[in-house]
């Protein structure tokens, strides 16, 4: 990050020797400019509490204290809203993972159930087969007439 800010420079004038003019050059400042970015970074590492605000001032070459608190109050919200952003990415990935697993649980419990499903009409089948045979043979009615009194 602090290779990149940019350095401020001021135009000045001088006098060019060699071919009796003035002209103008830029002249840097000590100070820098600094991107959006930037300036959330260096608050979220001052915020983190890991690095003190004098240091983070010798590092980043911040003119003063109050310009490292007046971008805390300009973008800690937005900080904390960006780090709900990613909390909520983070959680809607998690959520999309556990969904596709959840998603084959509910796959392998399906066809498992189905499977038992196929069974017990089997056995239905066969209970029904053995009962209309033994109506048959023994020519007595073993199923429950509906309507019975009790």
């Amino acid at each position: 990050m602090y290779s990149e800010m940019e350095e401020r420079t001021r135009k000045h004038w001088r006098w060019n020797e060699e071919h009796q003019c003035h002209e103008q050059i830029e002249v840097p400042t000590g100070k820098f400019k600094f991107t959006d970015e930037d300036k959330i970074q260096i608050v979220s590492e001052y915020v983190s509490g890991h690095i003190p605000a004098r240091e983070l001032i010798k590092k980043y070459h911040i003119s003063s204290r109050q310009v490292l608190f007046n971008w805390m109050d300009r973008y800690v919200n937005e900080q904390e809203l960006i780090s709900l952003q990613e909390e909520t990415n983070s959680t809607d990935q998690m959520a999309k993972q556990s969904a596709e697993e959840r998603l084959k649980e509910l796959e392998v419990e399906n066809k498992r159930l189905q499977k038992a499903l196929e069974l017990e009409k089997l056995r239905s089948k066969a209970y029904d087969t053995m009962i209309n045979v033994a109506e048959s043979t023994f020519n007595i009615p073993i199923r429950k007439k509906s309507g019975t009194k009790q």
